[in-house]
């Protein structure tokens, strides 16, 4: 009989130890989750806003003050502590908007804390994430966000994307010299044909692409391209008579020479491009 109490007893014991479990709530479990990531990962500043997610500001920035009204430039990288997650916007492509409208919360409201051109660390729980559903392929269900964040210092734009150009070159291990427009370029072969002019027609073979890789436009030598240099951006104009005919040059255009803030169908706004340009006739 004595048997059989305690076989009770310590069955009524786990039975209210798992219903214990179970009653913790989403955000509980992932507070612990979070928390046990940091002890383990020696990782140290980071303030928990009222919400239930993690920040920490890595650098405070000495751009505009960031508030609701702000439109900001949005890069960042994320993984997850818990899923498989690769989810960027890159440096030389942020997302532009009005922090209102920057998701999810967290980033948003980490950003108030830091100027443009500063930078966070924002450990996002999943109920403030993208939930149970996540978003498309890249954001799993129930994933809990690491994201560095930065805000672009874009006021001077002309400097902030030279700024850009030079850790593009640098990064990448490329040379190039800067014109007094701001252009940059590298002359690859200068050519023995004829002088180009900005009115001059000519037949181009081109790759036009975004620093991030991303290939826009291209016209290749098997199946040319006839244009007036006239009717081309102004980077193009300001260029391609540093070359002759036969010759070929790359550069890098800032976006005020190229289409500004007026997005095309494959190029965001506010874009520096890259061309690699071969005059053929």
């Amino acid at each position: 009989m004595i048997k059989k109490y305690l076989s009770l007893l310590i069955l009524a014991v786990v039975f209210l130890s798992a219903c214990e479990k179970e009653t913790r709530s989403l955000k509980e479990i992932e507070d612990e989750t979070i928390q046990s990531y940091l002890r383990t990962n020696n990782l140290t500043g980071f303030t928990k806003d009222s919400t239930g997610f993690y920040f920490k500001v890595i650098s405070l920035g000495t751009g505009d003050v960031i508030g609701y009204p702000t439109f900001v430039g949005v890069s960042q990288t994320t993984t997850s502590i818990n899923k498989s997650v690769n989810y960027e916007f890159s440096k030389y492509n942020p997302q532009f908007n009005y922090v209102g409208y920057i998701t999810p919360t967290s980033w948003r409201e980490s950003m108030l804390n830091i100027r443009k051109g500063g930078e966070l660390r924002i450990i996002t729980p999943s109920y403030l994430a993208f939930g149970k559903d996540g978003s498309g392929s890249t954001l799993p269900g129930n994933a809990i966000l690491d994201t560095k964040l930065s805000v672009a210092n874009d006021a001077d734009r002309p400097s902030y994307e030279d700024a850009l150009i030079r850790e593009y070159l640098t990064e990448n291990n490329l040379t190039a010299t800067k014109d007094a427009n701001g252009i940059y370029y590298n002359i690859e072969t200068l050519g023995t044909g004829a002088a180009i002019t900005p009115t001059s027609s000519i037949k181009v073979a081109y790759t036009g692409k975004l620093l991030t890789g991303a290939i826009f436009d291209q016209a290749l030598p098997a199946n040319p391209l006839t244009i007036s240099l006239a009717n081309t951006i102004e980077g193009w104009k300001l260029a391609v008579p540093l070359i002759k005919v036969g010759g070929k040059i790359k550069i890098y255009i800032p976006s005020r020479f190229g289409y500004g803030a007026n997005a095309q169908s494959t190029i965001p706004a506010n874009s520096i491009l890259e061309f690699e340009i071969q005059v053929i006739e």
